[in-house]
C-alpha cells in the first residue's frame, strides 16, 4: 500500500480524535470508518442522544427507534 501525507487543521485533528475508539487508533482507520459509516454517531454522541431522550420522558421500544432514523437522517 502506498502511503501519502496530507495536512488538516487542529480544528479537524480534534474532531478525529473524538472519533477514535481507541487512543491509539491509526488515522486512516478513523477516516476510513468516518468515510463509511458517516451516519453512524459515536460512542459519545450516542450517549449524549440517550441522555436527551431520559431526560424527556420514557418512550417505548418503537419511539426510541424512530427517533434514531429521524436523528441519523439530519
Amino acid at each position: 500500500m502506498k502511503l501519502t501525507s496530507i495536512q488538516i487543521s487542529m480544528e479537524t485533528k480534534k474532531k478525529l480524535d473524538q472519533k477514535k475508539i481507541h487512543p491509539r487508533e491509526s488515522y486512516e482507520s478513523v477516516i476510513m470508518r468516518v468515510l463509511e459509516n458517516d451516519e453512524i454517531p459515536s460512542l459519545e454522541e450516542a450517549f449524549n442522544l440517550s441522555d436527551k431522550i431520559k431526560q424527556k420522558r420514557k418512550y417505548s421500544t418503537e419511539e426510541v427507534i424512530k427517533l434514531s432514523h429521524e436523528w441519523r437522517n439530519k
